[in-house]
């Protein structure tokens, strides 16, 4: 796993210091990563679907910001794996589960998202 995450192998578990330290700057990039992927799905289900139109905006305008905001939640889920990897977290194997599901859900949103930029 360490080498699909881009972790050199000696940074890993060797890199532990204070170990609350080191859980509670995991949970804070859980928590950050989280809130990022609230934010995504209030921006591309509630907001841009409807205030754009409103503001005269085309609704096809939203792929190209759909599509940042995608590739951005996909780096932020890579980044937080990443972290909890590198400082051996407990439940780094039950994040990776959840992290894998939204991965592949944010890769099919930007499939469906290029492919309708190509059809436009």
């Amino acid at each position: 796993m360490t080498r699909l995450l881009l972790i050199r192998a000696e940074v890993g578990f060797a890199a532990r210091g204070d170990e609350a330290a080191l859980k509670q700057g995991a949970e804070n990039a859980l928590t950050l990563s989280l809130m990022f992927s609230g934010a995504r799905c209030l921006l591309q289900y509630a907001l841009l679907p409807f205030l754009l139109p409103v503001i005269g905006i085309a609704a096809d305008a939203t792929v190209p910001i759909l599509l940042l905001i995608n590739l951005a939640a996909m780096a932020s889920i890579f980044f937080s794996l990443r972290r909890f990897w590198t400082i051996g977290y407990a439940h780094r194997w039950r994040y990776l589960v959840v992290a894998l599901a939204a991965l592949v859900l944010l890769l099919a949103f930007t499939v469906y998202d290029i492919l309708k930029l190509g059809a436009a």
